[in-house]
This record gives C-alpha cells, sequence and structure tokens, in this order.
C-alpha cells in the first residue's frame, strides 16, 4: 500500500480523509486530539457556513468557517478566531461533512439540523465575537486560578519559613 504525505493527497486519491483534529481554532465546535473529523473533496463551490480545508503557501492545512461567497474567493475565519482569511478555490482541497464528537456521538454537517443552527448563529455572533471570546477565556482563567493562587500562596509561606 502507498505511502501519502499529504491530507491532499488523500482526498485526490480515495476523496475521503478522516483524522484527528490539530489546533483551537474551531473550538467551542471541534476539541484538538478529541474529535474525529471527516473530510470529502468537494464538488462544486463551497456554501457559506461550509467548513473548509485548505492549503497555505506554505504547506499547512488548515480548517476554517466560510462566512462570506464571492465569485472569485471566500472569506473564512475560525470559529474561536477573529481573523477573516481570503482563499481562493485553487486553495480549498477538502471540506469537513461530518464528524465524531469525543470518538463517540457522530455529528452530520449535511443533516444535523442542531449543527445547522450552531453555524448560523455562531457567524450571526461574528460582530460580538470578540467579547464572546474574551468572556469564555475569563471563565476558563476563573476555573483555574483558585488552584494558582493556592500553589502561589503554599510556595509564599514555604519562602518564609
Amino acid at each position: 500500500m502507498p505511502e501519502y504525505t499529504s491530507i491532499k493527497e488523500i482526498l485526490d486519491v480515495y476523496g475521503t480523509f478522516t483524522g484527528l483534529t490539530s489546533g483551537t481554532s474551531m473550538l467551542p465546535l471541534l476539541h484538538q486530539g478529541k474529535d474525529n473529523i471527516i473530510i470529502v473533496k468537494p464538488i462544486g463551490r463551497l456554501k457559506k457556513y461550509d467548513v473548509a480545508v485548505y492549503v497555505t503557501d506554505y504547506g499547512k492545512y488548515i480548517m476554517h468557517r466560510v462566512v462570506e461567497v464571492h465569485d472569485d474567493h471566500y472569506i473564512i475565519t475560525g470559529d474561536n478566531l477573529l481573523a477573516r482569511e481570503y482563499v481562493t478555490d485553487d486553495m480549498i482541497c477538502g471540506k469537513l461533512v461530518g464528524f465524531y464528537k469525543n470518538g463517540k456521538h457522530y455529528v452530520d454537517c449535511e443533516k444535523s439540523k442542531i449543527y445547522k443552527a450552531y453555524s448560523r448563529i455562531w457567524v450571526a455572533l461574528r460582530p460580538v465575537r470578540p467579547a464572546v471570546i474574551f468572556v469564555r477565556r475569563c471563565v476558563n482563567f476563573a476555573k483555574r486560578f483558585p488552584s494558582r493562587a493556592v500553589r502561589k500562596i503554599k510556595k509564599i509561606l514555604k519562602a518564609d519559613k
């Protein structure tokens, strides 16, 4: 069996790629190293709300959501990001069609009404996303703060002895 060196090669040969996610740009939808994604080679142009897999000029694979469709490009951003990227059809090699949450529960991106609602709400929240992301990061920090504070206090007390 031949070895393939890239997602694009696998999609060109088999039409489908599955694997674990890497990175945090698609939080809260996809979690790094926990969710198994299913990518297919797209037929035709992508639509708003699709999650595209594209290759940068440096050969890095990125998976972000289409938030605007134009005649010659797409505007794409990660669910956990603020920056907008301009991507052309020739950069796109795949489209997310489904994923397994924590390797168990399958979500079909084409049929799931909950997923479709999430996609539309999350894109609609783009103008207020900085505040949403800030609040979420504050909550995550607050969850870890007590243990950090206790460690610092113990360290100070040990230094005083």
